[in-house]
């Protein structure tokens, strides 16, 4: 169950990365039902790293929206290596994260506030 309601969220945080409008709305009407901290997590750990492709590429392959099964299962595999990655890839992670970080933080300041504001409602 409890993977059921983080790929629920997974996939609803993956409509920040296509390459048209993002709606903001209904990414909040999903997140609203968890801890921000947790959303938050699931953005930069979970999703962004496995979506972030499409917002760096000159012409983004995902206009609409991400294959959903693909997407959950490459965010299982990126689970998975981490678990079992080596002293030299972990070294390299916080500069990664920190880049990630970079790259989404306007976009993870829209999502919270939309957020924010779908729990005051």
């Amino acid at each position: 169950m409890a993977d059921q309601l983080n790929e629920k969220l997974w996939l609803a945080l993956s409509g920040a990365f296509v390459d048209s409008e993002i709606d903001y709305k209904y990414i909040a009407s999903i997140a609203k039902n968890y801890p921000l901290p947790d959303v938050e997590y699931a953005f930069f750990e979970r999703v962004a790293p496995v979506c972030i492709y499409n917002l760096l590429a000159p012409v983004p392959p995902v206009c609409w929206f991400f294959n959903e099964d693909q997407l959950l299962r490459d965010i299982e595999l990126l689970i998975k290596k981490r678990l079992s990655r080596g002293v030299s890839s972990k070294a390299v992670a916080p500069v990664q994260g920190w880049f990630i970080r970079l790259v989404c933080k306007g976009v993870w300041a829209e999502i919270k506030a939309e957020i924010e504001r779908a729990k005051a409602d």
